[in-house]
């Protein structure tokens, strides 16, 4: 379901348009019309008195049939049109069809929901348990597949809204399990009508449907584009390699570094994929690798890192580019010492670059080739809450428990083309929400406040602070995930952005209007609209928002069971709007946590109460048509979360967190150095 939420809108294009942006370029030889020739003269597969292709009977196809044998036809016609296509391209097809509508094809995250056929590479890039290929051609495999199939079979409108929903759940399952694509492609058929579908982290495309027995040069030219692409150009990316290590899928992924290098990183686990659970987007996955030496063997001793794969904004700046034009500013405006000083706080860059594919930066532009939609483009909906429930066999990774993953969906169709980039980071960390242990929550919680005090003090905001990238990295707290991260006076922070985690979003961002005005300044000017603007006390707010969900969240006894007013309190909160919004400006009931929770809920008290003060005082007096003057207010602000999250540590001490009714879950690595304690101030 989260996957429809973030997908928005798909963008219905005519089958023309479609043609010329989405599947790879038809090679050179190959002449469509000299191919549907050739096959029009050919009475055994196509009927020139009846108009359609023979190896359908009836115009109504699959409806009495079941299993492979439905799909038969459809089989028929892509072999010959690849046997004719072949005959001037003169090389075979990377190609073939396949038919299992009542198996599922093997993939590490099964689920009930699979196409009904599809085309899939010869040359297979799956692998089996021992790291072979694999070839029984009984064992299909996610990872190999090209085009997915799905066939309506009676005219009902709701049987072709699941119809569409199970085609997009295949092409989500393709992007979402597999590190290695890029891209993926989709057909959908109503009786003698079909649809063309693509998705890549830009946009979801689908054309008008068009009728493939009267326009079968539309069928013949997407058969001849795909099967006889290169497999980069169906959306593989050349440099992930999947492997197998002691029975399990690992992958074998090279960064392009700037500096001209290209070291090659095996992973050892996954750290976080959840993200890459949606159709456009960033797409990030982050492992944790190992460096590999020139002869395919694992570096000895070589120290494990955390390796980032992620698609940014084309008109954005790469997080590794944004870190330095931090430290640029702060050694500018503060000093080297200041700059080496908050080094401490972030993580260390080891390596960055764009991923090369072909000899150029890989990029969506380079698999949807345009720039912006055409102006006949309507939207095709889906409802969210109809679409078929799944169980996966292996969860997305690093994904906030019980919060499900949902991200605002898309206004209008639009394309954001993104470029593909990888990072490579020195420290092997633990995101705040796995953290088990109340007081090192809140030093973690004091270091994420020094970084955006630090990035705060030379006029940045990151504009994403939430629970999975505020970090613990041995005895450090970290601030990670910079990506839309901005200068106060860029232009840009104007712009809209997709948030990864609406459950600590600050509340006006959220509605994207200040909610502190002076009820007074609107009745003397109703036409006084500032513009909304994001500023540093919202990164504030989510740094609030943390401890909060980490209260309403967990238990202090292992195996217990929160209260019906404690669950209720959490569902009030999370995941946001619009009940939090009452409760954020009232007031939160810490007295339906445990026990011995409530000292260090108090001090998060403190925190909400002067972030109301910050926010009032910023807005109170703001001029006509101008930003808030957060200035003084921020400045007290970090003042007073300093104090209370270093009183809220002591009040922790030697506090567990457990989840509700689960096993006891293992404290912080005792490896881990554990800092001098601090004294609570006043």
């Amino acid at each position: 379901m989260a996957a429809f939420l973030d997908l928005g809108d798909i963008s219905v294009v005519s089958v023309d348009y479609f043609k010329s942006v989405a599947p790879p370029p038809l090679c050179e030889p190959i002449d469509v019309s000299k191919v549907k020739d050739s096959l029009q003269r050919n009475p055994t597969i196509w009927m020139r008195d009846a108009g359609r292709w023979p190896a359908f009977k009836n115009k109504v196809w699959g409806s009495s049939k079941s299993g492979e044998k439905a799909f038969k036809p459809l089989s028929n016609v892509f072999d010959a049109v690849i046997r004719e296509a072949s005959k001037a391209s003169g090389t075979p097809a990377k190609l073939r069809f396949a038919s299992r509508p009542l198996a599922s094809p093997l993939s590490e995250q099964c689920n009930i929901i699979f196409p009904d056929a599809y085309l899939l590479l010869v040359d297979k890039r799956s692998v089996d348990a021992q790291g072979d290929k694999k070839k029984h051609t009984d064992s299909d495999s996610w990872d190999d597949i090209v085009v997915s199939f799905g066939c309506k079979n009676n005219e009902e409108d709701a049987e072709r809204e699941d119809h569409d929903k199970r085609i997009v759940w295949s092409l989500l399952h393709i992007t979402g399990s597999d590190p290695c694509r890029r891209a993926t492609f989709g057909i959908t058929t109503e009786d003698t009508q079909m649809k063309f579908w693509f998705t890549c982290r830009a946009a979801t495309l689908v054309s008008k449907p068009f009728d493939f027995f009267k326009e079968p040069e539309h069928l013949i030219y997407f058969f001849c584009c795909l099967a006889f692409a290169d497999a980069h150009e169906l959306g593989w990316d050349p440099t992930i390699q999947r492997v197998c290590v002691g029975g399990k899928i690992q992958y074998d992924i090279t960064v392009c570094t700037d500096e001209g290098k290209n070291p090659v990183y095996q992973t050892t686990k996954v750290i976080s994929d959840y993200r890459a659970n949606a159709l456009r987007g960033h797409g990030t996955r982050v492992f944790e690798a190992r460096l590999k030496s020139e002869d395919g063997k694992l570096v000895k001793d070589a120290e494990p890192v955390v390796l980032k794969d992620s698609w940014h904004d084309c008109d954005g700046d790469r997080e590794d580019r944004i870190h330095e034009q931090i430290f640029a500013d702060l050694r500018k405006k503060q000093g080297i010492e200041q700059e080496a000083e908050a080094r401490k706080y972030f993580l260390t860059v080891l390596a960055a670059g764009n991923v090369m594919v072909d000899g150029k930066i890989d990029g969506t532009d380079s698999l949807l080739r345009m720039s912006d939609l055409p102006a006949d483009c309507t939207s095709y909906p889906l409802l969210v809450d109809e679409f078929p429930k799944t169980k996966p066999t292996r969860p997305a990774e690093g994904l906030i428990p019980s919060l499900p993953y949902v991200s605002s969906p898309a206004k209008r169709p639009m394309v954001v083309h993104r470029t593909h980039s990888r990072l490579v980071f020195k420290e092997v960390y633990q995101p705040i929400f796995e953290v088990r242990s109340l007081d090192v929550v809140f030093e973690t919680l004091q270091d994420a406040r020094q970084a955006l005090q630090f990035m705060h003090n030379v006029d940045w905001v990151h504009r994403e602070v939430n629970a999975t990238n505020v970090l613990r990295a041995g005895s450090m707290g970290k601030l990670a995930d910079l990506d839309y991260a901005k200068r106060m006076d860029s232009n840009s922070i104007h712009c809209e952005f997709q948030m990864e985690a609406p459950e600590f979003v600050a509340c006006e961002v959220e509605v994207q209007k200040y909610l502190f005005i002076s009820p007074s300044r609107w009745s003397l000017d109703r036409h006084f609209r500032p513009p909304f603007r994001f500023t540093p006390l919202h990164d504030m707010e989510s740094l609030v928002w943390i401890p909060t969900w980490t209260l309403y969240y967990h238990v202090d006894q292992e195996r217990s069971r929160p209260s019906e007013d404690h669950i209720r309190w959490f569902h009030t909160l999370f995941p946001g709007q619009p009940s939090r919004f009452g409760a954020f400006f009232g007031s939160f009931d810490y007295s339906v946590l445990p026990p011995s929770f409530h000292r260090a809920a108090h001090e998060v008290y403190e925190m909400h109460q002067g972030l109301m003060i910050a926010y009032t005082e910023s807005e109170q007096v703001m001029p006509p048509a101008q930003e808030p003057d957060y200035t003084e207010p921020l400045a007290q602000l970090h003042s007073i979360f300093r104090e209370f999250l270093a009183s809220a540590v002591e009040y922790s001490r030697g506090i567990c967190l457990f989840r509700p009714m689960a096993k006891c879950q293992q404290q912080e690595n005792p490896s881990h150095e554990t800092r001098e304690k601090k004294k609570p101030k006043g």
